[in-house]
């Protein structure tokens, strides 16, 4: 089994890449995101034993999440839940056609994940990312399951997916990010 920490939240996208001719703003489509949840949503539909560890809100879009791994074959016996509400990532799509993101995160359920006990017997990865390991307190909990699971021998994998507008103090996020590279079995740049 492989196991994904991180966070879940939802995606708010432009319907249009424009403004509507009359200048109304196009509206706003909720999807459900989060680079770790999507890595295992992906490795459930291909098949491999998945589960996913993080805490998700019990809201609507909390529902809406959780439904997602679970039709798309994730254990969700890690998942914490919480009343708090569900991460929003505000999309902004480019020209281009590339996004850019701002962040409603203050509060909400993912950050107050706290460490479990154990993995499951037969977990042999733990992929970890990626803003999850930025905003605390959450980012301590999944740093210390880092460092608990890499030490146990575990396969360990990290996607920062690094961004900046989420990182209040860049150069003790340096200093931190260099910390766990010990402990990575697997780091994927992008």
């Amino acid at each position: 089994m492989i196991v994904v920490a991180g966070e879940a939240l939802i995606d708010l996208v432009p319907s249009s890449p424009e403004p509507l001719r009359d200048g109304r703003l196009p509206a706003l489509l909720p999807r459900r995101g989060g680079g770790p949840y999507n890595t295992a949503v992906a490795l459930g539909r291909l098949g491999s034993p998945t589960a996913f560890c993080s805490r998700i809100s019990t809201d609507a879009f909390g529902e809406a999440l959780l439904h997602g791994l679970r039709t798309g074959g994730v254990d969700t016996s890690l998942v914490q839940r919480g009343p708090e509400p569900t991460t929003l990532a505000l999309a902004d799509v480019g020209p281009d056609g590339s996004a850019g993101y701002g962040f409603y995160a203050d509060g909400t359920a993912d950050r107050l994940f706290t460490l479990p006990p154990a993995l499951p017997t037969g977990v042999r990865a733990l992929s970890l990312g990626t803003c999850s390991l930025v905003l605390e307190p959450g980012a301590s909990a999944y740093e210390a399951l880092l460092r608990r699971e890499a030490g146990r021998g575990l396969c360990t994998a990290l996607d920062p997916n690094i961004r900046p507008g989420l990182i209040p103090d860049p150069d003790a996020y340096r200093a931190r990010f260099r910390s766990w590279l010990p402990h990575l079995t697997l780091l994927k740049l992008s």
